[in-house]
């Protein structure tokens, strides 16, 4: 299994596939579960940063001039 990749975030078209995209390889290697859940949320929101700086999706104004 690859770890979650930054260029991942092209892959999100709806926020439950977060939870699909976001695989942390060392799950069963962590201390604990607290740390592995807090790793994977590191992931999720670096890969929604990502997404947030890169999504080219309607602005308002756009929306307004489709309705």
């Amino acid at each position: 299994m690859k770890r979650t990749q930054i260029q991942d975030f092209e892959k999100i078209d709806q926020a439950k596939d977060l939870d699909d995209i976001v695989k942390d390889k060392r799950t069963g290697k962590r201390a604990n579960k607290k740390k592995a859940k807090r790793r994977n949320r590191h992931y999720g929101r670096t890969l929604l940063k990502h997404f947030k700086e890169n999504y080219e999706g309607l602005t308002s104004e756009d929306q307004d001039q489709a309705v």
